[in-house]
C-alpha cells in the first residue's frame, strides 16, 4: 500500500467543509473583505478538484497552470487572513493597473470587442488615486511569499513555473533523457492528490479568520493532525527524515547518534 493514499479521505472530507458551512458572520475588520477571501478561496477549491480530475485522466503535468495558481491563491489568503480590510487598497490599485494594460493593449491592436468607455469606468471605480500606495509591493507575488508563507512555498511555486512557461523543462518533460526521443506522454507524473490536499487545508485555515466562530474549526484541526500523520508516514516511505511539526525543522540525528525527543 502507498502512505500517499492517506490523502485522499483528508481531502474528500475538506471539500466539505466550506461547502456545507451554514451562513457565517464575517469578523469586523473583514468585511470589506471578505468577498476577496471567498473568490480567492474558491481558486484553491475548484483549481484542487481540477487537478484531481485531471490527474485521473493523465493529465498531471499539464495542470501545472492550475498548480501554480494554487500556490498564489494560498498566499493571498495568508496575507487577507494577516492584514484584513488593509490589503483593499493595493488590491484596488492593482486591478486598475492592470485594466490599463488591458486597455492600452487592445487599443494598441484595435480590438473592437473592448469598449474603452466602459474600461475607463472600470478603471475610474478602482478610485486608485484615492488610496494609499504603501503596500503596492504586496501586488506582487514574490513579496507575499516572502512576508506571509513559508520558505517552502516559493522552491515549489518556482518548479511549476518552469512547467507552466516555454523553457527548457517544459520541453523536456516529453522528451527521453538521454537519447532525446519524443515521447508523446510525460515521462513522469506526480500524484495530484496529495498537492490538493496540503494547499486546500492551507487555504481553509487561512480562510477561519475571516468569519465569527466558524464551526469548522474543530474538524480542521483534526483533518491537520490526520494530514501530518500521513506525512509522516510518507516520508518514512520515502526514506527521508521526520520532521518536528513544531518548529518545521528536519529531525537529523544529534551528535551522539540518537533522535531527538
Amino acid at each position: 500500500m502507498d502512505a500517499r493514499d492517506g490523502y485522499a479521505p483528508i481531502f474528500d472530507r475538506l471539500l466539505l467543509i466550506y461547502a456545507e458551512s451554514p451562513e457565517m458572520r464575517v469578523t469586523p475588520g473583514y468585511q470589506k473583505v471578505a468577498h476577496l477571501a471567498h473568490g480567492w478561496f474558491m481558486r484553491c477549491y475548484r483549481g484542487a478538484q481540477a487537478i484531481v480530475a485531471l490527474d485521473r485522466e493523465g493529465y498531471a503535468v499539464e495542470a501545472a497552470g492550475i498548480r501554480r495558481s494554487i500556490i498564489e491563491h494560498v498566499v493571498a489568503l495568508k496575507w487577507l487572513a494577516a492584514e484584513g480590510d488593509v490589503i483593499l487598497d493595493p488590491v484596488a490599485r492593482a486591478h486598475a493597473r492592470s485594466a490599463e494594460r488591458i486597455l492600452a493593449a487592445a487599443t494598441a491592436a484595435d480590438w473592437k470587442s473592448i469598449d474603452p468607455i466602459q474600461m475607463a469606468e472600470v478603471i475610474a471605480s478602482a478610485e486608485a488615486d484615492l488610496r494609499g500606495s504603501e503596500n503596492d509591493y504586496l501586488s506582487l507575488f514574490a513579496h507575499r511569499a516572502a512576508k506571509y508563507a513559508d520558505v517552502h512555498t516559493m522552491p515549489g511555486y518556482l518548479a511549476e513555473c518552469n512547467q507552466t512557461h516555454a523553457c527548457y523543462e517544459s520541453a523536456m518533460t516529453y522528451v527521453t533523457v538521454p537519447d532525446g526521443s519524443p515521447l508523446f506522454t510525460p515521462r513522469t507524473a506526480v500524484q495530484q492528490v496529495p498537492f490538493a490536499t496540503g494547499e486546500l487545508l492551507e487555504a481553509t485555515i487561512a480562510l477561519q479568520p475571516v468569519f465569527v466562530d466558524p464551526p469548522w474549526a474543530g474538524a480542521l484541526a483534526q483533518l491537520r493532525a490526520d494530514l501530518l500523520v500521513v506525512t509522516d508516514a510518507v516520508r518514512e516511505q520515502d526514506g527521508l527524515p521526520p520532521v518536528d511539526w513544531t518548529t518545521g525543522t528536519l529531525r537529523d540525528k544529534d551528535p551522539q547518534g540518537e533522535q531527538p525527543r
